[in-house]
Parts: C-alpha cells; sequence; structure tokens
C-alpha cells in the first residue's frame, strides 16, 4: 500500500471510529469510503443533503469505484442518527458542514491527482463553496439550496437571515407522510436554525475573504427542469458569480424527470435514478 493511500486510510479509520464512539450515530449511516491500495487519477467527494446521510450514495458510490476512482462519502455533523426524530439537527451550523466537506478534501487529496466534488441540496451549495477555496478540479452541485423556488434572491437571502436569528422550529418534510417519509436513513423532519444555516453557506458561495487566490478549476450546476423545491435561477446566479474566482461555470439542465427535489436518493423510486446516475457519471468523468 502507498503510504499516501495509508494516510488517507488512517484519517478516514479515525473519523469512523470518532462515529462509533458516539451512540447517538447509527453506524449503518456512517462516513464510508471505497479506496484501492494505490492512488488513482480521480477521487470523487459524494456530500449528502440536508438530514440524509452516507447511504444516499450507496448505489452510486460503488458504480464510481467500479470505474476505477477512488470514492468518499463523508458523513455531515448531527446527521445519520440512531433517533431519527431527534431534536439535533438543530444545532447544526454552516461552518459544521464547511469543516466536514474541508476534511473529506483534504482525504480524497491523498488518494488522487484530481478531485471532483458532487453533492446534492445544502451538499451542492458545498460543492461550490468548495470550488471557490480549494484546488479542487471540479464541483457538481445538483439543485443546490440557494433558495426556495417561489421567493426572489433578495428575499431568500432575508429568510435566512430570519431563520437563523429567530427561535427553531421543526417542521415534516412531508407533512402527510410525516415520520414515514423516506428515506430510513434520513430524517423526516427538518430545524428552521439548519434551512437558516444552509442558506448562508449559499450567500457565501463566492464571498471569500481575504483575497485567497486558491480556487478550483470549474463548477457545474446541475437543475431539474421540473425543480418542485429549489430556485435554478437564483443558484445559476451564486454559482455564476464564481467566473469572477477564476472558476469556470457550465449549466447542465436534466430533462424528462418528475417533480422531484432528491433526484439522486435510491430509497425514492421517483427519482429516476436510471437516468440521472449515467449523467452524472459523465459529468464527474468528463475533463
Amino acid at each position: 500500500m502507498q503510504p499516501r493511500i495509508g494516510k488517507a486510510r488512517g484519517l478516514l479509520e479515525a473519523i469512523v471510529a470518532q462515529e462509533r464512539g458516539d451512540a447517538e450515530i447509527d453506524p449503518r449511516h456512517g462516513t464510508r469510503w471505497w479506496i484501492g491500495e494505490e492512488a488513482v487519477p480521480l477521487a470523487v467527494v459524494l456530500l449528502h443533503g440536508l438530514t440524509n446521510s452516507p447511504p444516499q450514495y450507496d448505489r452510486l458510490a460503488p458504480l464510481l469505484h467500479a470505474r476505477g476512482h477512488a470514492v468518499i462519502v463523508p458523513r455531515m455533523p448531527y446527521h445519520g442518527y440512531r433517533d431519527r426524530m431527534t431534536d439535533a439537527i438543530a444545532k447544526m451550523r454552516a461552518g459544521d458542514l464547511e469543516a466536514a466537506a474541508l476534511q473529506a478534501v483534504v482525504v480524497a487529496a491523498l488518494c488522487a491527482q484530481r478531485i471532483v466534488v458532487a453533492g446534492i441540496s445544502v451538499g451542492a451549495t458545498l460543492a461550490g463553496w468548495l470550488a471557490a477555496r480549494t484546488r479542487i478540479d471540479t464541483g457538481i452541485a445538483v439543485a443546490p439550496f440557494c433558495g426556495l423556488r417561489e421567493l426572489p434572491a433578495g428575499a431568500n437571502d432575508a429568510l435566512g437571515a430570519v431563520l437563523r436569528l429567530g427561535p427553531n422550529a421543526f417542521g415534516w418534510w412531508d407533512p402527510r407522510s410525516k415520520e414515514a417519509q423516506p428515506p430510513p436513513h434520513g430524517y423526516p423532519r427538518f430545524a428552521t436554525r439548519a434551512l437558516g444555516e444552509s442558506l448562508r453557506i449559499s450567500t457565501e458561495i463566492a464571498a471569500v475573504p481575504g483575497g485567497s487566490a486558491e480556487h478550483g478549476r470549474r463548477v457545474i450546476l446541475v437543475v431539474n427542469a421540473h425543480e418542485p423545491v429549489v430556485n435554478n435561477a437564483h443558484a445559476t446566479r451564486r454559482f455564476r458569480a464564481l467566473r469572477a474566482r477564476g472558476v469556470a461555470f457550465e449549466r447542465v439542465d436534466l430533462d424528462g424527470l418528475p417533480d422531484v427535489h432528491d433526484i439522486i436518493e435510491p430509497a425514492i423510486p421517483q427519482a429516476r435514478t436510471d437516468l440521472v446516475y449515467p449523467r452524472l457519471v459523465e459529468l464527474i468523468e468528463s475533463v
């Protein structure tokens, strides 16, 4: 085993040991990775969405690894708990997610020459945040949570501030399904404070303090033409702003999909991962 790979495995094993030492975290929903014995040309970091967890990628990650890539799927803080009705998600802050995403990129850099970070929803927003600050090759943002579809840009930023400063409340992702809402490895409720913190990341995508010259090569915004939740136009403006940082921008519109926000979750049959995964693989492997 190459020393760099050994170091990467050591870091990942330490993360998992810490997760297993926390009785609240379900070991089935923790950080996972697919890494060989030697460094490879490409490492892929997959970032799950708000209230979801790493099993969201249990079909896509092995597919990518079978194609010769190293794959890392970190568990975001306050996610993956045994209790799906946990109140802990309200403690989450933007900095918690950003730190976890950065840590995954550090590990990925030990495994490959190039790094692609792909994410869904707030994980997608983090992919853009990383592209503005680190030397990843590509950030792929699938349906990033930069704002709600029904609100204009400025109103979404104001909403985020209100949610962060106001008292926390919980809501059902689907008031009809309530606790039965899939996937089983995610939470059926969201915390308004966590939504506000997620929107904070959107405002920080291209706002890099200190004038750092480091940035990724490109970012790809992937949107569902029938997106029911997030504001595609606002996300486009946010991600296009990365051009000012020197990051190439591309938008890919996926047609033929239903009005489902989480288009990559295999536990949601209507997500049509049979259509989405091949396109994502193509984008991840594109040069």
